[in-house]
């Protein structure tokens, strides 16, 4: 998925690129300006998620395990220091209380080791002016404190990042399908009206809307129109662009249709199609119609190539 997600990313960005730099569509064009405005909001949003669905978990592990160590380092060194102090005034209760070495802490469980600091910390407070002349500062107080609340802060952090990269990623795929779904139903239509009096704009928009969606269930044909001429079967310029692919289906009760148009690459694409049988047709003309009945399966895309005749008909 996650592929997926870049290479549709890529595209989004590349088609809202396009339209910068074609902003005379836009100003000659109110409905397709409003689309286009909907489609930047929607990225906005998208690559708001992305950076929440970026965030370094790992690397906040890490710091837990940096802090950790540092707790067990200042916890021996502040631990020696009560432990002398307890031992001078015969305070037994105080130096059994105080006692873990600091390869014991290293190999304390997250909980114990924030529990075992929280003790240190109370015993600092409470014998804060005696423990001075045992090298005790109030500084260690306050850094000891700072790191305590770091580590908890960091026990907790995991699990929320989880949480929130799971939801940015829910998230993500939601507007993907809005972005999808308004470039298929709308900005698609729209452009086809520049495909006679723009062609050069319409095909550098088709090309940039040409995405492998063969990891996604959202598509349902793709494939390549070539013109069958024998002499130039395989070359390149075979490719056929502006062919008509119409696919009729039936959605519930009712036949419905939808239509792509084929690249400068001579590739088209349909998606969402709903399960079971579908005719397609490819028209283009001076070329034969081509009609092909397939059907559409929900768990991979079905790959239809054809080979299109020059009609022999006299017009």
């Amino acid at each position: 998925m996650k592929d997926y997600q870049n290479a549709v990313l890529k595209m989004i960005d590349e088609i809202i690129q396009f339209f910068d730099n074609n902003p005379d569509l836009l100003k000659d064009n109110p409905i397709l300006k409003k689309h286009v405005d909907e489609l930047k909001a929607l990225y906005k949003d998208l690559l708001a998620y992305k950076v929440i669905q970026e965030t370094d978990i790992k690397g906040s592990f890490k710091r837990k395990k940096e802090v950790k160590d540092e707790l067990a380092i200042d916890n021996y060194r502040l631990t020696g220091s009560i432990r002398s102090f307890a031992t001078d005034n015969n305070n037994d209760l105080l130096y059994n209380e105080i006692n873990t070495s600091k390869a014991v802490m290293r190999r304390l469980s997250d909980e114990d080791a924030l529990s075992y600091t929280q003790l240190v910390i109370n015993k600092m407070t409470e014998y804060k002016d005696e423990l001075k002349p045992y090298g005790i500062s109030a500084e260690d107080l306050v850094n000891l404190t700072a790191l305590h609340s770091e580590f908890h802060k960091l026990l907790l952090l995991p699990a929320k990042l989880r949480k929130d990269v799971k939801t940015a990623t829910a998230n993500i795929k939601k507007i993907i399908t809005k972005i999808l779904t308004l470039l298929r139903e709308s900005i698609d239509n729209d452009i086809l009206q520049y495909q006679d009096d723009k062609p050069d704009i319409y095909e550098k928009y088709m090309v940039l809307r040409e995405i492998d969606d063969s990891q996604t269930t959202a598509l349902s044909f793709k494939g390549e129109v070539h013109d069958a001429d024998s002499d130039c079967d395989g070359a390149e310029d075979c490719l056929l662009q502006y062919v008509k692919v119409t696919a009729k289906f039936k959605a519930g009760k009712a036949w419905k249709e939808m239509q792509a148009v084929s690249t400068k690459l001579g590739n088209y694409q349909l998606k969402g199609i709903p399960d079971g049988k579908c005719t397609l047709t490819f028209t283009l003309e001076y070329y034969d119609t081509v009609v092909v009945e397939s059907v559409v399966r929900a768990d991979k895309f079905t790959r239809v190539d054809v080979k299109m005749k020059k009609t022999s008909k006299i017009v």
